[in-house]
């Protein structure tokens, strides 16, 4: 039977903190205390440069444009931001060539080679928040974060820069045209998606003689507490569906189809093969010895191994990183998902 699902900001950090155990950086001691040394160091900083700042009539003024983000916040950003802060969104400003100057590393160092990181402070903290000190130190124009932080999270942010949430349960396409937006980047991103679009294109023509007409393909993953993940359309869907041309089984779409908002949904294992599919992708955390010892019983056990997709080949135990959903990854899944498919056949 289903359980009730968790909120989606617990499943976040739980789905984040799980496929990216031991990757994490330096905490800061607790969120209030950041935010006061922020706000002391901010002080001191102004006072510091209160001599040596040009006075402002011989400094150009910034151009400026007020927006609404995704949590209906209306902010004053910058035309042209030459140094950006992309918490969660590392990917996205690699894609468009933007100047990132901060970003946490305990998603962005999965997603991106250190070479991309070059010249890129790593402003994690606490949780899911950002590292305050660290972000006042790297000057920013702009701080593009997600929109599960807490608003007093964002508070102190906004004493820093402009700070623009993003949606982010929102596609990719969706995503990149909001942060290409905001930063002054739109050709760019449409530039990207058009490539990304038509890469797409040439791999479905590449697997036309793998891929039938309404042939069906579904991903899962396995966490170490045993519990097993359904993604929805949102998910993997991208490449899966929409990129390659896999058709989602009738049962999942339902499912979705009651939650739309949902990105994945907990099934029990005697649940799995009525949402099973003719191709299916089991994504296991690779740095977690619990999780692969769960996926292991899983595949070794009566219910997997009774399933069509295995007796068929067709079933596929996969890393980790396919779950991520952000547009370096997609491109190279993109790759990656056309080479298991054909190294089976």
């Amino acid at each position: 039977m289903f359980t009730n699902k968790p909120a989606i900001v617990y499943l976040i950090f739980i789905m984040i903190a799980v496929l990216l155990s031991g990757c994490g950086g330096a905490n800061t001691a607790n969120s209030s205390t950041a935010r006061e040394q922020a706000d002391q160091t901010a002080a001191e900083t102004e006072a510091a440069h209160a001599g040596t700042e040009k006075p402002a009539a011989d400094k150009p003024a910034a151009a400026a444009r007020t927006v609404t983000d995704a949590m209906g916040r209306e902010v004053a950003v910058p035309e042209h931001p030459s140094r950006i802060i992309a918490h969660y969104f590392a990917s996205e400003a690699a894609a468009l060539g933007l100047p990132l100057v901060g970003t946490n590393f305990i998603n962005a160092a999965e997603v991106l080679t250190p070479e991309q990181l070059r010249g890129v402070e790593d402003i994690g903290g606490e949780g899911g928040a950002v590292n305050l000190e660290k972000a006042l130190a790297l000057k920013p124009d702009i701080i593009l974060v997600p929109n599960f932080l807490e608003a007093a999270d964002l508070d102190a942010l906004s004493k820093i820069a402009p700070v623009f949430a993003i949606d982010y349960g929102s596609d990719v396409f969706a995503k990149l045209r909001a942060i290409g937006g905001i930063t002054g980047a739109s050709e760019r991103s449409e530039a990207w998606i058009a490539a990304y679009e038509a890469k797409a294109k040439a791999k479905r023509d590449e697997l036309k003689s793998v891929i039938q007409p309404g042939e069906t393909a579904a991903a899962y993953i396995m966490y170490q507490d045993k519990q097993l993940y359904l993604y929805g359309p949102k998910w993997l869907g991208q490449t899966m569906n929409r990129a390659l041309g896999f058709a989602i089984p009738p049962k999942v779409t339902a499912l979705f189809d009651r939650k739309p908002d949902s990105l994945w949904e907990t099934i029990s294992l005697e649940v799995l093969p009525e949402y099973a599919a003719d191709n299916m992708f089991l994504l296991v955390p690779g740095d977690n010895a619990d999780a692969k010892k769960a996926a292991e019983e899983l595949v070794d056990g009566p219910i997997w191994k009774s399933l069509p997709a295995v007796k068929n080949g067709k079933a596929h135990v996969v890393d980790g990183k396919w779950g991520f959903t952000d547009p370096m990854t997609l491109d190279w899944l993109l790759d990656e998902m056309t080479n298991v498919l054909e190294e089976k056949e």
